[in-house]
C-alpha cells in the first residue's frame, strides 16, 4: 500500500490542513539506516515535519529540517511539496544516570532552510528544549514563522519492525485572516482525538472524515499526493565532488586505496571510481 498526503482547506475557519500516512517512506529510510527503535520515531517525524513545511511553500521550494540535541541524537529531513523526500539520523547513548524518556529531545539546534532553484536559501533555527518533537516543532513555528499551528503526530508500535508499524500526522496552519477564535475552537476538537490510538489506527480517508465530523463542518480538499523516499545522488554529483578535492588528492587516493568510494549518507548508494575515471574528467 502507498502513502499518501491530503492538502485542503477550511474555509469555515480559514485554516489550511495536511493529513499524511507516511509509513512506507519512513519505513524504508529506517531500514536503510538501520536506526534503533527511539531513533525511528525521531526520523519519522522529523520527515512529517519537513513535509508539513514544505507544503506550506510555492511549488519549486524545497524544505529541510536538521536538529541535534546535547545527547547528539541527530536527525536530517528533505522534502518538497509533493512529499518526494530524503533522511538520514544517527543515534546516541544517554549518558549513564540521565533520566530523561528516551522519546524527548534534550536541549540542541533545530534549523531549517528553504530554498528554490532561482532564489537564495532562507535560514531559521530555534533552541531545542527537553520535551517532544512536535513541542520543538510548534517552537519553531511560532518563534520564527509566527504562524498558529495545530500539529499532531503518531508513530506505532515501538516494537520495531513490527509489521503494524504506522506512521501519520496532521497539520493545521492558519490562514492570515484566521481569528483567534478560530484557533480556540479547533485545538479543542482536534487535541483531544489526537490522543487517542483509535484515531491513528484508521485509514487516511476515514482519518479526514472523523475530523470533519468532530469540527462539524466541511473541510476540503485541494490535491491529493503520494510521498516517497526519493535520493536525489548521482554518479555526475560525486565526481564534482571529488573534482573538489583536486587531482592530486584524488591520486593519492587512487595509489593508496586502489580506487575511490563515496557512499551517499541518504540512499548507501555507492560510487567507485578507478584511476581511469579520475584521469578522464579531470581532463575533462
Amino acid at each position: 500500500m502507498s502513502d499518501k498526503v491530503i492538502l485542503g482547506i477550511s474555509n469555515t475557519h480559514h485554516y489550511r490542513f495536511t493529513l499524511v500516512d507516511l509509513t512506507e517512506t519512513a519505513k524504508e529510510a529506517m531500514f536503510l539506516h538501520s536506526l534503533n527503535k527511539e531513533m525511528s520515531v525521531f526520523l519519522s517525524k522529523t520527515m512529517m515535519g519537513a513535509l508539513f513545511l514544505a507544503e506550506m511553500t510555492k511549488n519549486q521550494q524545497k524544505v529541510s529540517i536538521q536538529w541535534k540535541d546535547d545527547s547528539n541524537k541527530q536527525a536530517l529531513a528533505y522534502s518538497d511539496r509533493y512529499g518526494k523526500m530524503k533522511s538520514v539520523a544517527y543515534s546516541a547513548s544517554h549518558e549513564e544516570g540521565d533520566i530523561r524518556n528516551e522519546f524527548i529531545l534534550g536541549q540542541g539546534i533545530m534549523k531549517v532552510i528553504r530554498w528554490d532553484f532561482d532564489s537564495d536559501t532562507y535560514q531559521s533555527y530555534t533552541n531545542l528544549v527537553e520535551d517532544t518533537f512536535e513541542v520543538n516543532f510548534i517552537k519553531y513555528l511560532t518563534e520564527s514563522e509566527q504562524i498558529k499551528a495545530i500539529v499532531g503526530m503518531e508513530v506505532f508500535p515501538f516494537d520495531f519492525p513490527g509489521n503494524d508499524f504506522y506512521a501519520k500526522g496532521l497539520f493545521f496552519e492558519a490562514l492570515p485572516d484566521a481569528p483567534e477564535e478560530s484557533f480556540q475552537f479547533l485545538i479543542s476538537k482536534i487535541q483531544p482525538m489526537v490522543k487517542k490510538e483509535s484515531f491513528w489506527a484508521m485509514g487516511l480517508d476515514e482519518m479526514f472524515l472523523s475530523l470533519q465530523t468532530e469540527i462539524g463542518s466541511d473541510l476540503e480538499i485541494l490535491s491529493n499526493e503520494t510521498p516517497e523516499f526519493l535520493c536525489d545522488c548521482s554518479r555526475h554529483k560525486v565526481a564534482d565532488i571529488i573534482a573538489s578535492l583536486g587531482k592530486q588528492e584524488a591520486d593519492s587516493i587512487i595509489d593508496e586505496m586502489g580506487k575511490i568510494e563515496i557512499t551517499c549518507e541518504f540512499c548507501r548508494t555507492a560510487y567507485q571510481f578507478d584511476s581511469f575515471d579520475v584521469e578522464k574528467f579531470f581532463n575533462q
